[in-house]
């Protein structure tokens, strides 16, 4: 088996654009994404968890470097201003 070197941008953002982020990283060319709930405390304050009131979502998406960078700028242009959101990356080994 080969790994393949790839990098995984994670995207924490409110609930409440999942849908409408999960359109957008398909619509910038990721095959896919991963979205689970999130919650926690940081410079916004604490995330109690109520999902359908101010909670967070995190997606991940495994790409090659352009597509992360990508999709990080349309959604610091589009988003970035008026919601919470976090954004990083980390280079990941791709084992399958």
């Amino acid at each position: 088996m080969t790994a393949k070197s790839m990098i995984l941008l994670t995207i924490i953002s409110e609930a409440m654009l999942e849908a409408i982020l999960a359109d957008e990283i398909m619509q910038l060319g990721a095959k896919g994404y991963t979205v689970t709930d999130a919650r926690g405390r940081g410079t916004h304050g604490v995330r109690r968890g109520n999902w359908t009131a101010g909670g967070n979502v995190r997606f991940d998406v495994v790409g090659d470097a352009e597509l992360c960078a990508r999709i990080v700028a349309r959604l610091k242009e589009v988003y970035e201003r008026d919601y919470g959101l976090l954004m990083y990356t980390s280079p990941v080994e791709l084992q399958n």
